[in-house]
């Protein structure tokens, strides 16, 4: 980034907001739990809690009601074991993050970027190039910003949609990928950085700092 010029910076800037405000336009999560029954605020806050520390919270840690209100919001995504929560996936979708002796599951390529600052730890994000399959490294500091020695090697890819409808992790998250260094180029969609999608993710997932205590009950 040092190199580039003004023009080129302005350009990349601009590039990374309209892929953040799409993001948001299509999946307005912020403002969905800023409009949420107090109490309903709550129960997210603590799933979320609970991933920040490392454990997924298990299927009847909310009441049914609770569960049915935060899943028609699509704030949460029960999966067989547990309670998905943006940026957490209850299930294995290929990419893994390990910070402080545990490893989790995340959304997307997207999501995974998130993580870090969140938890407020670095963090190790394993995954694949949705391409040709070549195993991804990336690590992420405390404070979500990059490895050196990454960002020029991976991208981040928004495929052309292939489903229009059902919840975000059924739909936008298969679509937010990985592509290694060698096939950061290819694919058809909207092609980021790794250091942009990284921007994208901490801007996203941003409110959730205002939101999650440091323990899970």
């Amino acid at each position: 980034m040092k190199n580039l010029s003004r023009e080129v910076r302005r350009s990349l800037r601009e590039e990374t907001l309209r892929f953040l405000d799409r993001l948001r336009a299509v999946f307005p999560l912020e403002q969905r739990i800023a409009r949420a029954d107090p109490q309903i605020q709550d129960a997210y806050t603590r799933v979320l809690a609970c991933w920040t520390d490392g454990r997924m919270p298990p299927s009847d840690f909310l009441s049914p009601a609770q569960l049915h209100a935060l899943h028609a919001l699509d704030a949460v995504a029960p999966g067989r074991d547990g309670i998905g929560c943006y940026p957490f996936s209850a299930d294995s979708r290929g990419i893994s993050v390990l910070f402080s002796g545990y490893r989790v599951n995340a959304m997307c390529a997207i999501d995974a970027l998130a993580v870090a600052r969140l938890v407020a730890s670095a963090v190790q994000v394993e995954a694949h190039c949705a391409t040709c399959l070549a195993a991804v490294h990336i690590e992420v500091q405390a404070d979500g910003s990059l490895q050196h020695d990454d960002t020029p090697a991976t991208a981040v890819l928004w495929k052309q949609a292939s489903r229009s409808s059902g919840s975000c992790s059924d739909t936008h998250c298969r679509d937010l990928v990985f592509l290694c260094e060698h096939c950061k180029t290819r694919g058809e969609g909207d092609h980021l950085t790794l250091p942009q999608a990284a921007a994208v993710a901490n801007a996203f997932f941003g409110f959730q700092h205002r939101l999650v205590p440091r323990s899970c009950t």
